[in-house]
């Protein structure tokens, strides 16, 4: 398969499916701060096998790559988010807002796509300051999206990162991460089993590097949809 180059931040809009077959190499350029940005409502459908995964990986010359040379990918849905407002995605311009306000079970079963035997390197920046994409970025994804075998490596900010939602996740594997390796806000509702994360010992951010953050991020008074939308994962036979 012919190599592939992102530039800027393109969008995958409603109604739209972006098919990306296995074997498929997809660059993100590092001069326009490439992010691949999936909509609410559209979906990105990377089918890798374990023989030919899907690999988002960096636009530098081999031996010039480095963590942060481009943003990852960001998918967003209309599942739930437990905040008084829809938030918007960090660090995208314009602002991309995503999820659902209403309640933890609305939209719970949204679909924005398939990511198997998917790896994604070099990516997470910091686009403006203390707002950054990180590897794999999820903002109300739901329950319906199928995000299985998926490796995140040498990543310039968290790993993945979840925002609200719902959706599941098995096979992860988080490889010398530059700042936290799981990460989940807003309400996020999933499960993730099978998961490793391999910590470089020489390299943190200052905010401190975790395995694990973990946030409610509710509001003054109690998240909208009470205990039933707090942030509340479960991981399962995870190795750190």
């Amino acid at each position: 398969a012919k190599p592939y180059l992102i530039k800027g931040q393109p969008f995958i809009p409603t109604g739209v499916t972006l098919t990306i077959p296995a074997g498929t190499v997809i660059k993100g350029d590092k001069a326009s701060k490439a992010v691949l940005i999936v909509q609410p409502g559209g979906k990105l459908v990377a089918n890798g096998t374990a023989a030919s995964p899907v690999v988002f990986t960096s636009a530098q010359a081999i031996g010039e790559r480095d963590r942060g040379d481009w943003g990852g990918i960001v998918m967003l849905g209309n599942a739930w988010v437990n905040q008084t407002a829809l938030p918007a995605i960090e660090g995208i311009t314009p602002s991309q807002t995503y999820g659902n306000i209403t309640s933890p079970t609305t939209n719970a079963d949204q679909n924005a796509g398939t990511l198997t035997y998917v790896r994604i390197e070099y990516a997470g920046i910091e686009l403006t300051p203390n707002n950054e994409t990180n590897s794999l970025t999820m903002g109300g994804v739901g329950s319906a999206t199928t995000i299985d075998h998926v490796q995140v490596s040498f990543g310039g900010d968290d790993g993945f990162e979840w925002f609200g939602g719902t959706v599941n996740a098995k096979y992860l594997v988080s490889l010398s991460t530059w700042d936290d390796d799981f990460d989940v806000d807003f309400g996020w509702g999933g499960n993730v089993q099978f998961g490793l994360a391999v910590r470089n010992p020489f390299f943190a951010d200052q905010s401190g590097s975790n395995a694990f953050e973990c946030d409610n991020q509710a509001n003054a008074n109690d998240t909208p949809g009470g205990a039933a939308g707090y942030t509340r994962p479960v991981f399962s036979n995870i190795t750190v």
